[in-house]
């Protein structure tokens, strides 16, 4: 830690003492009885109030009502590793990754009515509402794909650094930020465009990973591999902050209205306040090896992860302080 410590002075960056440490109680839990499958990326559809989990190994797409905390359906897509929703339609789309394809799921009937087939294997997507376009990346490529929901076809093929990760979305910018956890990464797509007009390097956090915007300080905050949580200002692309977080971390989530935020790695989820001087690391959650995803609901501000213990998997809730 000291080590670490100096190194942050050597580099000019903020990293703000240790705060008073919040607690984050347990929540509602979501059984799912005999499932064994690891899941990937945790999604909210905050209109709909639903959590939208991709359940990789299980071969689904699974929906959860946030009303309710029950279980509304287990979508069979093959491999899906992350949902996403489009606002105008209420229609979910489905990254399903070893298949090469989008599945089309009705938001009303949560049935799957449609596919669109991609050239590789697909990883994280997004829905850009502003352009209707849906963006996915190839799986351990180079490659980001803008997609036409409408039409139901790739209408642009994006190169990007080695190894995209997560991203996302800044509509009053129309950018795209996208992790590379093989180039140490960050590329800045233009959505008018679909051209790179910016890359900028994350170090001291290295293989990111998980990515997210806080739009009211004009930043992005990027999880490394190597147990850092780094902040880039969107208008230089500088770190200008960092934080200790758990190592290994998969996903992120933000919460806009506690301006924390829940980097989830195996067992453990960090939690870490951002504030206008910069990162603090405050909390530890202690989780599940296999819960390496998070998502903030933004109506009870409750942060969710999901599971499997081996015999069961489980959508776990945290009530913040």
């Amino acid at each position: 830690m000291i080590r670490r410590s100096l190194a942050f002075a050597a580099l000019g960056l903020s990293s703000l003492a240790a705060v008073a440490s919040p607690v984050f109680k347990p929540g509602p839990v979501i059984t799912l009885a005999g499932s064994t499958g690891k899941f990937d990326f945790l999604e909210v559809d905050s209109a709909a109030h639903r959590l939208l989990a991709g359940h990789e190994k299980d071969d689904t797409a699974d929906f959860f009502d946030l009303n309710t905390n029950t279980l509304i359906t287990r979508v069979k897509t093959g491999p899906c590793v992350g949902v996403t929703v489009d606002p105008k339609t209420g229609n979910y789309f489905g990254s399903v990754q070893d298949d090469k394809r989008i599945a089309i799921i009705d938001g009303k009937s949560l049935k799957e009515i449609g596919s669109i087939e991609l050239p590789g294997e697909t990883d994280a997507i997004l829905f850009d509402a502003k352009d209707r376009r849906i963006y996915i990346t190839n799986d351990n490529g180079k490659a980001l794909w803008a997609v036409d929901p409408d039409a139901r076809k790739v209408v642009a093929t994006i190169a990007v650094a080695d190894g995209p990760e997560c991203m996302a979305h800044e509509a009053a910018t129309d950018r795209i930020y996208l992790n590379a956890k093989v180039a140490n990464l960050v590329s800045v797509i233009d959505t008018k465009t679909n051209a790179v007009v910016a890359t900028w390097p994350t170090a001291p956090a290295t293989g990111p990973h998980g990515l997210v915007i806080d739009a009211a300080r004009g930043r992005i905050y990027v999880s490394g591999d190597n147990g850092l949580l780094v902040a880039l200002d969107t208008k230089s692309g500088k770190v200008v902050s960092q934080a200790a977080i758990a190592d290994h971390v998969d996903q992120i989530a933000f919460d806009a209205g506690t301006s924390r935020v829940f980097c989830a790695g195996p067992g453990k989820m960090s939690v870490v306040q951002s504030s206008d001087e910069g990162l603090a690391s405050v909390a530890t959650i202690e989780t599940n090896a296999t819960a390496k995803n998070v998502a903030v609901d933004s109506v009870t501000h409750a942060v969710w992860t999901t599971f499997t213990d081996g015999k069961n998997s489980f959508a776990q809730s945290y009530l913040q302080p």
